[in-house]
């Protein structure tokens, strides 16, 4: 009996050590971090660059005194949310495994010093974070070398983007709120105009000149033109070129503030391009948007009505 009692004292501080011991590692593995030091220096930081081997592969994202930019994208300003959530997940990343240090493994884990495919190099400055991203070993690891060092780390997979331009620039061109919007007015050189109002003390849309013998296809279709600025995102953008915008369509939204925002859209060669001709910050830059935003943009009568006996289909 009393050896089944010292068997069960035994067993229990066995478990209970072994639990502590693994708990102790888990917890030490959670706070090894690959960049130690860059939470603290966060707030100076002012560059940051990926490079590889390839054709067209370097992008540098720029502090300047306005805010971040890519310098790529003719210094178009940077996507601040993915740029401020990105730089938290590089400052949290956890090591989770040291892998070798022989430098005859580096090539096959991706992280050699000649960057080839699919290493990519990622410097941060000021300061000594430079390092070499490499392999995926799936959705949630990678293999990754401190530059200078030859101690390979598997870490959290924070790098599966694309170090494209155009993947880190501020996607939103205008952001307006419906309710602020008080005028509309659509101008085309090869159609007739298109205008929808508040009257006043109403916060209901109404057409300009509707025909006698039509009605609106439904209740709230004008109220969809005010949401033409709700999230106005681009496909591309660039600084303005030769390409100008002879045969636009103009979109003006006069806002109940008293301020006037211009928009001019053109299709050229199946692409849709639109110029914020009323913003002194934007009017140098030429945007792609999608062909819905652009029917947004290039709205007729026509598609608003319908006429006396037409049903809508």
């Amino acid at each position: 009996m009393e050896k089944k009692i010292l068997l069960s004292i035994i067993l229990v501080i066995f478990s209970i050590g072994f639990i502590s011991f693994f708990s102790r590692q888990s917890t030490d593995r959670d706070t090894v971090l690959l960049l130690p030091g860059l939470e603290e220096v966060l707030e100076e930081v002012n560059l940051i660059s990926f490079q590889s081997a390839q054709p067209e592969s370097l992008l540098t994202i720029k502090k300047e005194p306005t805010g971040w930019v890519v310098i790529e994208a003719g210094g178009y300003p940077a996507d601040q949310n993915r740029l401020s959530g990105f730089f938290r997940d590089l400052s949290q990343l956890r090591v989770l495994e040291r892998k070798t240090k022989k430098e005859q493994n580096h090539a096959r884990l991706g992280v050699s010093d000649s960057l080839g495919p699919p290493a990519r190099l990622l410097t941060i400055e000021p300061g000594d974070f430079t390092f070499i991203i490499g392999t995926n070993t799936g959705e949630s690891s990678s293999f990754v070398r401190v530059k200078g060092n030859p101690q390979v780390y598997l870490t959290e997979n924070i790098f599966d983007f694309e170090a494209r331009p155009n993947s880190w620039i501020d996607p939103v061109i205008i952001d307006v709120d419906p309710e602020k919007v008080q005028r509309i007015d659509i101008t085309s050189s090869k159609r007739p105009s298109l205008s929808v109002f508040r009257e006043v003390d109403s916060a209901e849309f109404v057409l300009s000149e509707q025909p006698a013998n039509s009605k609106l296809r439904y209740e709230t279709i004008l109220d969809g033109m005010a949401r033409m600025l709700v999230n106005l995102r681009l496909v591309g953008v660039e600084k303005r070129t030769e390409l100008v915008l002879k045969d636009a369509t103009e979109t003006r939204f006069l806002l109940k503030s008293g301020e006037e925002l211009i928009i001019k859209t053109q299709r050229i060669d199946g692409q849709h391009f639109l110029r914020v001709a009323s913003d002194e910050k934007k009017r140098d830059w030429l945007y792609e948007i999608s062909e819905s935003n652009f029917q947004d943009l290039n709205q007729e009568m026509e598609g608003l009505l319908l006429l006396e006996g037409e049903n809508n289909q």
